[in-house]
């Protein structure tokens, strides 16, 4: 290293240790205002920095620091006397634009730090970077530029004024792109409601959208933030963010920074969660045991299950819809967006930051038909159980709840039912000798439906239960609190009554540990926990 460059480091070192902070009380003193006074300090060390850089060596270097900043401090001062000269009656031009001098910031941007320009003219809003990039990269006067675009001169020179702060401030900072720039996380969503449009669905297929929504949960971020964390320049960016905001996905805060319109679960939430459902499953797994299995016979006895049907396959069925039936009754359950969308659909969405949990908790529950006749599956992730015998197709569903209800035999059928009947006969019902249907699946109509849930809450259980599920809901309502912005809280009923579904597979699980409901040998031909619904 040079003489000049061991002195040049020494001199800047000791400027920064000995009189950045003397500085900037000086400009505090002078500006008797915090913000300028920064802005000031700021300006005063780029000037000693700089000059020092070009070879300066003050023989005395406390009389050299003080010069340059008085004389950065009467350049400020006589700024602002002729900026509020204009305000306060002097047309704007007849002052000039602090830009359009010749001073070391500018010889910084036009010669040296173009580079730097151009980063930052990527991060930067467009309010500002039209006029950025006509001014210094096209080298368009001020004039120039106003008539371009048929605004005042004077409306041309605040915004310079205003975005050369911002370049100047990016400029001298060590920019560092977030981790999502080059590992971008991963993100799923579950859905429910009316969603003609598509949406959110088809705003959120891509990796960019969905890490625009993660990075901006619980976190308001403005466009440029968002276009650091992601590393994508600001006019891509800003694209992006108004599709999510149109989708009424994103939501502004505090005037120019976005916040994801729903709740998005990150890690640490989703297993304090579990950890609140776990914590009284087992106890309430056996409560729901007893309850269905001292009235299973009651339960048979409604006509839902013919005599094929073993116990262990209604009871698996039972099961489960006892944990839904009461989910469904806790105090504060909401499982309906409470909020119309933009364009008039009612619908809610779930974000889930990617977890390895402790075990398996989301278990869907498919449906297919139509207001007479609805073939329900729940999808149980483990045990090889999610696909079993398969899902009843539509055509399927309407022709078997119609011979169920009208009690229809083989030789009812059209030439073109009997061929659909081929495609559910040894999977979802048989016929006997005489050619009458019998169903292997659950067939329950609304009446049905009805006495069996009114079984379910007249049993002594029911209510410990409740008080079980009502603890776990409080506790994670509270939780969520913690985990969201303000502007959440209001959804958290609804994000909160989803979460308690993550209970029926941990009460399979349960009850498959203890024995309490069996495996099947084949799991291709099993229908455990479908049913038919007939109206």
């Amino acid at each position: 290293m040079s003489d000049h460059g061991t002195v040049y480091e020494e001199l800047a070192q000791k400027y920064c240790e000995k009189f950045m902070g003397k500085v900037f009380y000086f400009c505090l003193k002078k500006t008797e205002n915090i913000h300028e006074a920064e802005d000031l300090t700021q300006d005063i060390s780029l000037n000693v920095i700089y000059a020092l850089s070009k070879g300066a060596l003050p023989e005395s270097f406390s009389a050299y620091v003080w010069q340059i900043a008085r004389n950065r401090y009467s350049a400020w001062a006589e700024h602002k006397r002729r900026k509020r000269e204009a305000v306060t009656g002097n047309h704007i031009a007849d002052y000039e634009l602090e830009d359009e001098s010749e001073n070391i910031t500018d010889e910084m941007i036009r010669n040296e730090e173009l580079s730097l320009l151009r980063r930052e003219l990527a991060f930067i809003g467009n309010e500002y970077r039209s006029l950025l990039i006509a001014y210094y990269i096209e080298g368009k006067s001020v004039r120039a530029i106003a008539d371009a675009l048929s605004i005042p001169e004077g409306t041309v020179k605040s915004k310079l004024f205003r975005a050369r702060k911002i370049l100047k401030e990016g400029m001298n900072m060590a920019r560092e792109f977030g981790k999502k720039s080059y590992n971008p996380q991963s993100v799923s969503f579950v859905s429910s409601g009316s969603q003609p449009s598509g949406l959110p669905w088809r705003v959120i297929q891509r990796q960019i959208p969905q890490n625009i929504l993660l990075h901006a949960s619980n976190n308001p971020s403005t466009v440029e933030e968002l276009a650091l964390e992601l590393g994508i320049a600001a006019p891509y960016m800003e694209e992006e963010v108004e599709i999510l905001y149109n989708a009424t996905l994103l939501k502004k805060v505090d005037g120019d920074k976005y916040i994801t319109d729903f709740f998005i679960m990150d890690k640490e939430a989703q297993l304090e969660i579990y950890g609140i459902l776990r914590q009284g499953s087992l106890e309430r797994s056996g409560l729901i045991d007893e309850l269905v299995e001292e009235n299973l016979q009651a339960f048979r006895g409604l006509g839902i299950a013919n005599d094929g049907i073993s116990d262990n396959t209604l009871k698996w069925w039972l099961v489960i819809h006892t944990v839904d039936f009461c989910v469904g009754r806790i105090k504060g359950y909401n499982s309906d967006w409470p909020e119309k969308r933009a364009n008039g659909e009612q619908w809610g969405i779930l974000g889930f930051e990617w977890i390895d949990p402790p075990e398996r908790t989301v278990m869907g529950h498919n449906g297919n038909g139509n207001e007479d006749f609805m073939f329900w599956a729940y999808k149980i992730p483990d045990y090889n159980l999610w696909d079993q015998v398969s899902e009843m197709s539509f055509n399927q569903t309407i022709l078997l709840g119609s011979i169920l209800a009208g009690n229809r035999n083989l030789a009812s059928l059209s030439d073109a039912e009997a061929l659909h009947w081929k495609t559910i006969d040894g999977k979802y019902a048989h016929s006997d000798g005489d050619g009458n249907i019998i169903p292997d699946i659950l067939a329950i109509n609304n009446d049905q439906m009805k006495k069996l849930d009114e079984i379910i809450a007249s049993h002594p259980n029911f209510k410990k239960i409740m008080e079980n599920y009502q603890l776990a809901f409080d506790s994670t309502v509270k939780l969520l609190e913690k985990y969201s912005h303000s502007v959440l809280h209001k959804i958290l009923p609804y994000c909160v009554s989803s979460q308690m579904y993550g209970s029926r597979m941990m009460t399979v699980h349960d009850e498959v540990n203890a024995e309490k409901l069996l495996l099947p040998k084949n799991p291709k031909t099993s229908v455990l926990g479908m049913h038919i619904r007939l109206s």
